[in-house]
């Protein structure tokens, strides 16, 4: 059951998806479309989208405890676990940049899978925010309603990520007691990671970096609505603002749900239907789709598959530092 789990069910899921997202699609009309697109434009949407991962780059270091994470190290293994989130099922690649994170600023995987988290929520929190701001109750009603409680869902998760860390010190002695009281290996462990993640949360509530946490993640949602934007222009839609936002969120909580690598054919089912449903024809709705899908595999991809194939001898040249973080 548990291999059915972890390695069928996330393609029967994918398949299931891409068959809706295609059934009874004009492939002609559809082609049409792709060949209609602006080159510029579109190219203009790629070095856009660049720019987005530059600035998460800049971003991840805040959210580790201690920063020593440097620029062009951070944006390696940030495009690197996004190449892999592409290659493997289910955000696998979330565990692959912190472990290979963990290797290059020499700290525990735990602690460094913990700023990762904080960055997804930080993500979560913003596009929810925009949803909520600019195009709620637009499109297709029960999208729409579903759309809502998973942005209240990470409103929810925030608000208990914030109560932990303001109760970290009764949190960590709760952990101690729990580690006295149970002795097993597998517990000792699991309470061990716990204390160290809990830790891991800890710049989320440095005043000063979640100012900078909170502006850096805004700049890199409006710099990806743009992408958006020139996308839609380029094959002539004309999305308004908020119908850009809605198609942005649709595409984003999407790729939320476990399926293939990449989201693969749930972003293509969910993100065409909200555009049909905002009056985008059929064709045209998931050209725009899988233009922006294709793109992101290609921004991540290309430099990706370049650092993958050179991790050994990366690893091999960072400077060891003096101390190990414990």
């Amino acid at each position: 059951m548990k291999a059915f789990l972890k390695n069928l069910l996330p393609w029967i899921v994918t398949l299931t998806a891409l068959y809706f997202a295609f059934k009874g699609l004009d492939w002609d009309t559809f082609f049409l479309h792709f060949l209609a697109g602006s080159p510029v434009l579109l190219l203009l949407a790629m070095a856009i989208m660049c720019v987005s991962y530059i600035i998460r780059g800049a971003r991840w270091p805040l959210l580790l405890p201690h920063p020593q994470l440097k620029f062009l190290d951070s944006l390696k293994v940030l495009i690197l676990g996004f190449f892999m989130n592409n290659v493997l099922p289910a955000r696998a690649g979330e565990f692959v940049r912190a472990h290979v994170g963990s290797k290059v600023i020499q700290e525990r995987r735990t602690r460094v899978l913990a700023s990762i988290f904080g960055e997804r929520l930080a993500d979560g929190i913003t596009i929810s925010l925009l949803f909520g701001i600019f195009a709620v109750k637009m499109g297709d009603s029960n999208l729409s309603n579903n759309f809502m409680l998973v942005a209240l869902g990470f409103g929810a998760i925030g608000l208990g990520v914030i109560l932990v860390i303001a109760l970290r010190e009764q949190v960590f002695s709760l952990v101690a007691k729990l580690s006295e009281r149970f002795q097993g290996k597998a517990s000792q462990f699991a309470l061990k990671r716990a204390h160290i993640f809990v830790d891991g949360l800890s710049p989320l509530c440095d005043k000063r970096k979640i100012v900078q946490i909170t502006i850096l993640s805004f700049t890199v949602w409006l710099v990806e609505l743009i992408v958006y934007f020139t996308i839609s222009r380029a094959y002539g839609a004309d999305l308004s603002f908020a119908q850009c936002v809605l198609f942005l969120v649709a595409v984003n909580f999407a790729g939320l749900i476990p399926a293939a690598p990449g989201g693969l054919g749930v972003i293509e089912a969910v993100g065409s239907a909200i555009l049909i449903s905002l009056g985008v024809p059929r064709e045209l709705a998931l050209t725009l789709v899988v233009t922006q899908h294709i793109m992101q595999y290609l921004v991540v991809g290309i430099p990706g598959a370049f650092i993958l194939g050179t991790l050994k001898k990366y690893l091999a040249s960072l400077e060891e530092p003096e101390e190990v973080t414990a």
